[in-house]
């Protein structure tokens, strides 16, 4: 074009027009679809956590930084590309490439000098092109880190399941009552069809307040060596045994009142004779949920001086009896309510497992269509490159599966390279997402199972193997005589 007299601009507004309408076609797909994405996400979040105004909203700061990280790269791309082709001479871009300047490898510089004739040609290769190299694996890397984020929540909420109902609630149900009543009632409650134990707690609403902090929440009286209701950390350990007349907070609820172990908070009591002492911090647990704090049942019932008394009573019991107890709890006027674990995680896992499956789904599809994008737009660009190359290294005798390999060689040496930084990649993008994510009332447990590790892999491994055979056909179908004529 710049030899039938086409200015430098007209070129590069030719083909930059080019590249707007396919980013103006991407937009117009991908800005409704994100918006119903972000709906959908939405939507499963606020049904898995219970948030009834968690609603989803698409900014416009959103859409304009979306629109322009889109364009601003698809701009930057092409003008890449144009400049380092406009800048040459028209006789000299008409002829062919020069020959490329190759010089040993960083391996063989390392000392490593047995290494085959072609895998010698594929290091070289990429060590010439350091930037598509290095853009290439990080492509690739990405979509392995975003397949880590996706199945990322599985582990989590499996790991939150196991901590909470498993082996912090290790009762079958818990029974509440209306108002505190004296612990012998644990003996009446033991007596109902199916259970085997039973253990007092002893709920009482306060507010703490150290010196201009203050924070309502409420004191969990426990048993002092609790086997059916334990404070349990994020490593999945009980937490400081219960002993004294001290508390036990939750770290975040000691932050928030600028406390630390051996300080002195004031509780005021909110319920029955309403009056304010002095406690000492003992402890703090690093608890996923809530603003918790506990204390030994018998010294939290002395503090408010009052008799052996408990609100709420954590039962076991048998296999297969919960229904014929829930229903004989029915007819005890004291009982103000049940909760059964058994129903609770049944429900919370069936939410949960559609929720996250459809996540998961979205996720590695997403990490599929980049990976693909990368590897074989690589390859077709290369083959496109080193067509005269490949067809006279069939001239010379090498068989096709030779010449794949030197072009697909590549391609799985950037794999390789790319599944581990992904996985680490993933791991700093999951330790994000959880500071982000948490607040006051809930901690994300960073938890990443070697299962979540094997699907990122597998995703990227698959899409590669796909990209690998369409290119091995197109090597396959190469026209040798085409090819080499091209420099004529």
């Amino acid at each position: 074009l710049k030899a039938l007299g086409y200015p430098n601009r007209s070129i590069g507004a030719h083909y930059l027009k080019m590249v707007l309408l396919i980013v103006l076609g991407g937009l117009l797909i991908g800005v409704p679809f994100g918006d119903w994405l972000g709906g959908l996400f939405t939507g499963l979040y606020a049904e898995s956590f219970q948030l009834p105004g968690f609603v989803h909203v698409m900014p416009a700061w959103l859409l304009v930084v979306s629109i322009g990280i889109t364009v601003g790269t698809a701009v930057l791309g092409t003008l890449n590309a144009i400049l380092a082709t406009v800048r040459l001479a028209p006789a000299e871009a008409m002829h062919p490439p020069a020959p490329g300047r190759y010089r040993r490898t960083l391996v063989e510089r390392l000392g490593i000098t047995r290494i085959t004739p072609a895998l010698r040609m594929i290091l070289r290769n990429m060590e010439r092109r350091p930037l598509r190299t290095s853009l290439s694996i990080g492509g690739v890397a990405a979509s392995v880190a975003i397949v880590v984020m996706g199945n990322f929540f599985r582990d989590a909420i499996d790991f939150l399941v196991d901590s909470q109902f498993n082996l912090a609630m290790r009762s079958d149900v818990v029974v509440w009552m209306t108002e505190a009543v004296d612990d012998s009632a644990r003996h009446e409650l033991a007596r109902l069809p199916g259970v085997i134990a039973v253990e007092s707690g002893r709920d009482v609403p306060v507010r703490f307040i150290n010196g201009h902090l203050s924070e309502r929440g409420q004191i969990q009286g426990l048993a002092r060596n609790p086997e059916l209701r334990r404070v349990i950390d994020t490593d999945n350990r009980e937490a400081s045994r219960l002993q004294g007349d001290g508390l036990v907070m939750t770290d975040r609820l000691a932050a928030k009142l600028d406390l630390r172990v051996g300080d002195r908070v004031r509780v005021e009591v909110l319920e029955g004779r309403q009056r304010a002492v002095e406690v000492p911090l003992a402890a703090t647990a690093r608890e996923m949920m809530g603003l918790n704090a506990y204390m030994e049942r018998r010294a939290l019932n002395r503090l408010l001086e009052e008799g052996d008394r408990s609100s709420q009573f954590s039962l076991a019991v048998e296999r297969g009896s919960e229904p014929a107890l829930i229903e004989a709890t029915k007819g005890m006027p004291r009982i103000v309510g049940t909760f059964s674990k058994s129903t609770m995680l049944r429900n919370m896992e069936e939410i949960s497992a559609r929720n996250i499956r459809i996540i998961s789904t979205i996720l590695t599809l997403f990490a599929a269509v980049i990976a693909v994008g990368v590897v074989y737009n690589n390859a077709r660009i290369a083959l496109a490159e080193r067509t005269w190359e490949l067809a006279s290294l069939r001239v010379l005798g090498f068989t096709r599966a030779e010449v794949s390999g030197l072009l697909l060689g590549e391609m799985a040496i950037g794999i390789a390279i790319s599944l581990p930084l992904g996985m680490v990649m993933g791991y700093g993008l999951v330790i994000l997402i959880a500071d982000l994510t948490q607040s006051d009332q809930f901690y994300f447990p960073v938890v990443i199972q070697p299962r979540t590790y094997a699907i990122a892999g597998l995703a990227v491994l698959v899409s590669g193997v796909a990209s690998a055979l369409v290119v091995r056909r197109r090597i396959d179908r190469l026209d040798m005589v085409a090819a080499l004529k091209t420099r004529e």
